[in-house]
Parts: structure tokens; C-alpha cells; sequence
């Protein structure tokens, strides 16, 4: 019975892929080009098809090469699978689970969720990242990671919303900025007078914002820009200006009276949502239920922890 290829040479094929060059997977794996030359060409020929086409100095992969990759993600979440099903014999003394969440989200996270379930399962390795919400989902469509907490992410067929709640996007400010004294929720109109801090195109807070913008036909010019929220709050702290983001994401700072949030007037922004989603699959592994029924008892998707809206904000 044919084992199928070796692990070596999908690893070297992958990581071709990856880095768009046979010389670049072979700078990544620190071994000489010929070395991943030779893994890929053994590969192809075990599978009697082309795997790669040279482009100019890089190669690009064949329609053969798609389904490899497939094969590849499927084989490696096979194996994870399998360790995942050894370790449950374990209970919990054992694992591995990776977080991808919003920046904006992090502090709280840690604080209510990943705190407490590392506490109670010590031998469970936790790995948090920030990421973006198109990079979440995608990571999570690819099995790169195991849970993501995103706002408003995209609808896809390979993800499923495990929990929800309204994560309105507010207007923060210095106290004595002009517009803290407004008591009606403020306009996008007027506050593209005002200069503005913004998240980086391509992050999640962007484009709701962007979306948010071009509902009114409103322009948003940034005087400043920023892929991390701390910078943000740090600009309309320092009474620069003004900029968009959840009352959570600044809840040290709004308790602290260094910032206030005013509602903005836009059901897109008023509407956002954070959301609990994992690759959709009809299992998931002991470690990764754990982890979501913390978000549950930490009360983490309760109005509570939100200071806006336990606050009628």
C-alpha cells in the first residue's frame, strides 16, 4: 500500500509556496537550493504531475499544486487532530490552543478569559496573537489558528459564530475637546471637521469605519494613522484630535476620566458586533470547548463588561 509523500518533501513544497522562490524557502529553512530543489522534484515525481512554474526569478504553482496544498492543510490538521484525541486521554494535562484576537480586544481578554483558563489548565499552551479580522478568518479557513475574536467579521461557509454581542463604535475624546459637551449622538458630517485618528487601512476597525463613511457620502481625512489602538487613544488623549473606537477598548482610560465617548449617529457603528468564531467542523477538541464555555462563566459577552453598554451608552 503506497505511504504517500513524505512529510519532508511537503514541508520544502509548502514552504516554496510560501516564501515564492526556491531560494527563499531554502533562506527560511537554512539549507542550500538545491536541497529544496531536490524535495520538490522527488515530490513531483512521486506524483507524476507539475507542481511549479517559473516566473521570472520566483515560480508560482500549477493547478496540481492547489490540490497538494489541500492535501497538505488537511494532513496537518489530520495530524492535530490525532495528538488533540492522545491528549484527551490526558483530560486536560495536555495541548495546545492559538488565539487570534482584535487589538482592541486584548487587555479585556487577558484579563477575564485567558488569565483565568490558564490558571485552572497550566499544562494547556495558550498562544495569543493580534490579528486583524479578514487575517483571523482566514487563518481560521486555513486551520492556522483555533478561535478568533474579531469585530464584525465577514460571512464565510468555513466559519461559525460561537458567541456575539453588540460592540457599538463610539467617538473618543479629550474631556475638554468641543465636542464632549454635545449631548446627542454626533454626525459623521461634523466630525470630518474635526482632526482625526483612524486605524490603518485593511484592519477590521477601517473598514467598518469606511463603511460607516461612505453610507453617508461622508470623506474621512486622518491627520493621523495607526495599525494598534493604544496610539489612537494616546492622539485624542493628548487633546489632537478625535478618534473611533469601543468604549472597551478604552475602558482604563474612560474610567480614569482621561477620555469620554459620545454615540455616533450611524446605525453601521452602532450596530458592529465582536464576535467568538471557529472553523466550522463537527468536532471541537476538549482543550478548544474549555476555552469557550471561560468566555461564558468570565461573562465575557455580557452588556457587564462592556462599559458603554452597561452604562446605557
Amino acid at each position: 500500500m503506497p505511504l504517500g509523500p513524505s512529510s519532508r518533501q511537503l514541508s520544502y513544497f509548502m514552504e516554496v509556496l510560501r516564501a515564492g522562490s526556491v531560494r527563499g524557502a531554502a533562506e527560511a529553512s537554512n539549507v542550500e537550493p538545491s536541497v529544496v530543489s531536490r524535495q520538490v522534484a522527488a515530490l513531483e515525481a512521486d506524483l507524476g504531475v507539475s507542481l511549479l512554474e517559473r516566473r521570472g526569478r520566483g515560480v508560482v504553482p500549477t493547478e496540481a499544486a492547489e490540490l497538494v496544498l489541500a492535501y497538505c492543510r488537511d494532513r496537518v490538521t489530520g495530524d492535530d487532530a490525532l495528538r488533540t484525541q492522545l491528549m484527551e486521554l490526558e483530560g486536560l494535562k495536555r495541548g495546545r490552543l492559538h488565539l487570534l484576537v482584535g487589538d482592541g480586544f486584548v487587555d479585556t481578554v487577558m484579563r477575564l478569559v485567558v488569565g483565568r483558563f490558564c490558571s485552572e489548565f497550566p499544562k494547556v499552551e495558550v498562544t495569543v496573537e493580534v490579528g486583524g479580522t479578514s487575517e483571523t478568518v482566514r487563518a481560521l479557513a486555513e486551520d492556522r489558528c483555533d478561535l478568533g475574536l474579531a469585530l464584525s467579521p465577514p460571512t464565510s461557509s468555513a466559519i461559525r459564530v460561537v458567541s456575539q454581542r453588540a460592540h457599538p463604535i463610539c467617538a473618543l475624546m479629550a474631556p475638554d475637546h468641543s465636542c464632549s459637551r454635545i449631548e446627542a449622538p454626533l454626525t459623521l458630517a461634523l466630525l470630518q471637521k474635526y482632526p482625526l485618528a483612524l486605524a490603518a487601512p485593511g484592519t477590521g476597525l477601517r473598514t467598518l469605519i469606511q463603511s460607516a463613511a461612505d453610507d453617508e457620502c461622508v470623506e474621512l481625512r486622518p491627520s493621523f494613522v495607526s495599525n494598534t489602538v493604544m496610539p489612537m487613544k494616546h492622539y485624542a488623549e493628548a487633546g489632537l484630535g478625535l478618534t473611533f473606537l469601543s468604549a472597551q477598548a478604552a475602558a482604563t482610560e474612560l474610567a480614569d476620566g482621561r477620555l469620554i465617548a459620545r454615540p455616533i449617529a450611524n446605525p453601521i457603528l452602532q450596530r458592529s458586533r465582536v464576535q467568538l468564531i471557529v472553523r466550522d467542523r463537527p468536532r471541537l477538541s476538549p482543550a478548544l470547548m474549555r476555552l469557550i464555555r471561560t468566555f461564558d462563566e468570565a461573562g465575557y459577552f455580557s452588556a457587564a463588561n462592556d462599559p458603554w453598554l452597561s452604562a446605557g451608552g
